[in-house]
This record gives C-alpha cells, structure tokens and sequence, in this order.
C-alpha cells in the first residue's frame, strides 16, 4: 500500500514537470493565454492612428494660426460748411432804424442763424469770412467809405450756432484801426473760435481739430495787398504742415465787388494754391456768388456771396450758398476724392429787404440758384446737379 502510494505520487510529478515544460516552450504570444502578436498589432494600430489624429489637429491649429487677421479698416469723414461775408453790425452811414443792431435788440442772439443752424450742427467744421470789427472803439478809418463794426457780445451769434472759426483777411479788420484789430481777436479767443489773420494787421495761422484731424487755415487779403499773399499763403502752407494739420485751407479775399465773373488774378492765385499742396481754397469779396472749379481733383470756390451781413439793409442780390466739402480718411491717411455740395440758400427771409436772417432755399428758388452756378462755373467745365451736389 505504502509502495502505491510512492508510485502515485512519482507519476504525478512526472507529469506535473512535463506540463510545466510543455507550457515554458509555448511562443510568447500565447502565454498567459493572450495573442501578445495581436495585441501588439492592435497596439500599433492605435498609436498610428494616435499620431494621425494628432498629426491631423496639429495640421487644422497650423491653418488656423496661418491665417493672418485683418481688422477694417478706419475710416473718418469730415465734413466742412464755408459761407461768405457776414457782417455782425453796421457801417458809419447806418441809422438805427431797421439796421442789424435794431434786430439784435428785438430778436436776440439766436436770431440770426436759426435756419442754418442745424446743418452747422451736423458738420465738423464751420468757417466763415467775418468782414468787420467787434469793438467799441470809435477810432474809425475816416479814409474808407465804409467802416463795418458790431458789439463785441455779437460774438455769440457765431457760438451759439456751432460756428468753429472765422477768416479775418479781409479788407475790413482794420476799420477801426489797431483797437478795433485787437478787440475782435481778443473777442474771438475768449469765444473760443478759431481764426486766421496774414498781413500787416497781424499774422495769425488758425487750427482747430475736431476727431482726430486737424485743419488748418490761411487768410489773406489780395484785394489790397497784390503778390504779397503768395508768400504768406507759402509760409502758412508749410507752418501749418509742420504742425501736423491733415487738411489746409486757403481763404483768399480777391476779384471785383458785385461781379460774378473771375478776374485773371484770383484764377491764377487759386490753382497755384492747389499746386502748392492746399487742400481746399474758398474766395469772398465780391458780394455775390461766382464760379466753382475743380483743379487737380480740388475745389476753388471763387465766391461764396455774402450770407449774414448787416453792411447793407437791402442788397440787391440776395443770392448766397453753404458751400460743403467732405474729405475721408481711411487709416489716418486722407484720400484724393472729395466730395462737394452747394446748399442754395438766400441772405434774408424775405426779398422786400435785408433782414439778416439767412435761410435754405428749396424748389424752384433753390434751382435758380443752382442754374445761375452752373452758368457762372461753366468756364471751369463744373457741373452742379439739381440736388447740388457737384458732379465729377
């Protein structure tokens, strides 16, 4: 029994041992009862497509970085309204009776502008020509026929109607000599309204800046001081430039009284404006409207009329306009096209006599205006369409 028993356990380690030699013989892959060979391929597999998904989405972040942006560009439009002589006052032969100082009194300072306001409000930049003084002095220029002056307090006709500069060039700053020169620019300063001064009555070059932009401007007085102005006008060019205005313009007091045709002087001085880099030239004196050029893709408005002028109770053409030039920048850079537009407009409310309240003209007043600026324009091959835009 016992030797059974030995024999037994003999052939159970036999086969036991056998066994074990058995199994330590089998491939790698099948111990452990795994295909180690498949899953390794498996493995491999998901590596491969482990690295193409992420060889994929680093591809689609490459694309998406290379793309470069590109903001809009910034575009800024400014917007200019020039008007003609406006006189706030009278002259030394006016009596009180119907004379803009009576008017004052009755209707007060925001009289005078009221229809026209609004359109100063919507633009940029308002410049007119002030022909005259605002003083109360009474040292009069005895040699001239007529001596124009105002209430310094007039100042406020301007402010209050959005009013941004004034050219005082003209032929009519130094009515009331040295003291009537340095009491209205005193008045404009405190005013806050910019101005412009070239000559022997003082040089002053105005700017005023309005979104980022600056404008500058010139004001000579060609009608007494001939060849002169185009020094001035040069120097001023180039000051103005140095100072970092981004638009300049030129405001020349030239031609005939009451004549609607351009004399050779003030054409020859508008384009050379125009070549000397100016961005914009505006004209006065003549008291009523004459033509309107376009120079090298530049407006010369040769003259504006007058607009709100006390110098005469009744003038017999009372014909006036809001000229409007648009310019654009994009990315601070100003572009060659600039828009024009001719609002018709007339000096009084009523054609009985002056009541120094301008006013917008529509139908077919307003295309009377038009017609006759085509006609005193059409030497310059200027076009204006019936709702006064000047076409191109």
């Amino acid at each position: 029994m016992k030797k059974k028993s030995i024999g037994l356990i003999l052939m159970l380690t036999m086969v036991f041992s056998t066994g074990c030699a058995w199994f330590s013989t089998m491939p790698p892959e099948y111990q452990d009862g795994k295909n180690t060979q498949t899953e390794s391929a498996n493995e491999t597999a998901t590596e491969n497509r482990t690295e193409t998904e992420t060889t994929t989405e680093t591809e689609t972040i490459t694309e998406t970085e290379s793309e470069v942006y590109v903001p809009e560009p910034e575009i800024t439009e400014i917007l200019i309204s020039a008007v003609g002589d406006c006189t706030l006052g009278t002259n030394q032969e006016h009596t009180y009776s119907k004379s803009f100082h009576e008017y004052y009194d009755k209707y007060g300072v925001d009289y005078f502008l009221k229809n026209v306001k609004h359109i100063f409000e919507e633009d940029d930049f308002t410049i007119v020509n002030f022909e005259g003084t605002l003083t109360e002095s009474e040292n009069i220029r005895e040699a001239k026929e007529w001596n124009h002056k105002g209430k310094p307090e007039y100042v406020n006709i301007l402010k209050n109607a959005s009013v941004e500069a004034v050219t005082l060039g003209n032929n009519h700053i130094m009515d009331y000599q040295m003291d009537g020169v340095n009491d209205t620019i005193k008045t404009m300063k405190e005013a806050g309204i910019a101005y412009a001064l070239n000559g022997d009555w003082g040089n002053q070059l105005g700017m005023y800046e309005v979104k980022g932009v600056k404008i500058g401007f010139v004001s000579v007085n060609e009608v007494y001081d001939g060849q002169r102005v185009y020094k001035w006008l040069e120097d001023g060019l180039k000051e103005l430039r140095e100072q970092g205005a981004d638009i300049v313009i030129a405001a020349n007091h030239w031609g005939e009284h009451r004549g609607h045709e351009e004399n050779e002087d003030q054409i020859a001085l508008g384009r050379w404006c125009v070549d000397m880099g100016y961005d914009l030239v505006i004209g006065c004196h003549s008291h009523v409207l004459q033509g309107i050029e376009v120079y090298n893709g530049k407006y010369i408005v040769h003259g504006m009329g007058s607009f709100c002028y006390g110098g005469s109770k009744n003038p017999a053409e009372k014909e006036t306009m809001i000229f409007q030039a648009k310019f654009t920048f994009v990315d601070g850079v100003l572009q060659p096209e600039i828009d024009g537009k001719v609002i018709p407009c007339q000096l009084s409310s009523t054609t009985k006599r002056n009541d120094y309240c301008p006013i917008v003209l529509e139908g077919e007043a307003a295309q009377t205006v038009i017609s006759n600026l085509n006609k005193y324009s059409e030497e310059f091959q200027t076009v204006i369409d019936e709702n006064g835009n000047i076409v191109k």
